[in-house]
């Protein structure tokens, strides 16, 4: 009878262990890229993006609180940001296999776009089903991982553009803004302060709470509050929101881009933001005026959250002096 027992505990342990290890099997993700980079930088992107992949799986189907990542694979500054957004939310690749294009960054480099990933955290199935930009050095080392846009938006983000100089441009400031969206989902005060001019006007706003908590005060009509701040105000602000959040996911939509006039170095975006957070949520609009002088540092000069019935700011609201 002891023996039945004994054999038949064995018995429940291994069926156990293969239930696990088919589960997460079957989320295992297998990278393929093809086009653009040598034969032999493409190979060693696929290598260090399964690697980090599989231990971002390992971690998540094995409910690790951090994931384990080794600068073989990537940069530490990717690392940083993996792991940065990973306590926000944890998230992982929804495909078992997956063949995307490489494609070449305007200043070098290389990137994949549309991996498609889960986030756990997310509110609503926009927030939860996303895709990411994996960005790789020119020998193929991973070296920056961010939200992406919606297909249909980064296939917008070209229309308009006047020459090629224009299209680079525009280029770069799709990863701008899609670094800039992702660097609040993972509560980033570093690299927010960094795109910031010292100089920069600052302009948030929220949704009033009218007294008794209805959801809008009498008449229908919401109220909103608007601030004016330099940046040293609104980092400090925003610190406070990111400790006083549990999870932030800001989400852009209805994006539109203009280069300026009188200066090809400026380009102002405006676009919609939907902002959900812990403790508030909102959408409005957003205009950012962004300096390209120093491509490899572009600064915003103007920030602006405007609600929704508001006509958003654009270029021509704001003067440009040298």
């Amino acid at each position: 009878m002891r023996a039945y027992s004994y054999i038949r505990h064995i018995i429940i342990v291994i069926a156990t262990c293969m239930i696990t290890i088919s589960a997460n099997s079957q989320h295992f993700s297998e990278f393929e890229f093809y086009d653009s980079a040598p034969a032999n930088t493409i190979r060693a992107m696929q290598n260090n993006a399964n690697a980090v992949f599989r231990q971002i799986h390992d971690s998540h189907f094995n409910r690790r609180q951090s994931i384990n990542l080794s600068r073989t694979n990537a940069t530490q500054e990717a690392i940083a940001n993996i792991q940065s957004l990973w306590s926000t939310s944890q998230f992982y690749c929804q495909v078992p296999d997956l063949m995307r294009p490489v494609l070449r960054k305007p200043n070098g480099g290389w990137q994949i776009r549309g991996i498609p990933v889960f986030f756990v955290a997310g509110a609503t199935p926009e927030e939860r089903n996303l895709e990411l930009v994996l960005e790789f050095t020119s020998a193929g080392l991973i070296d920056d991982v961010y939200i992406a846009l919606p297909e249909h938006q980064y296939e917008n983000f070209f229309i308009g553009a006047t020459e090629v100089t224009d299209l680079r441009r525009r280029q770069m400031i799709l990863g701008f803004v899609e670094n800039f969206r992702t660097a609040y989902n993972r509560k980033d005060a570093v690299y927010i302060d960094r795109v910031f001019s010292s100089d920069a006007l600052i302009i948030t706003g929220r949704e009033l709470t009218p007294q008794g908590g209805d959801l809008r005060p009498a008449g229908g009509q919401r109220q909103y509050e608007y601030i004016t701040h330099n940046k040293q105000q609104y980092m400090e602000r925003l610190r406070t929101v990111f400790r006083n959040n549990n999870f932030i996911n800001v989400r852009f939509d209805e994006i539109e881009v203009m280069r300026h006039g009188g200066n090809p170095n400026i380009y102002g975006v405006t676009l919609q933001q939907h902002w959900n957070s812990s403790t508030y949520r909102d959408q409005g609009w957003l205009f950012l005026m962004i300096d390209f002088t120093d491509e490899s540092n572009p600064l915003i000069w103007v920030r602006t959250w405007q609600a929704l019935a508001d006509m958003p700011f654009g270029l021509d609201n704001f003067i440009i002096r040298n």
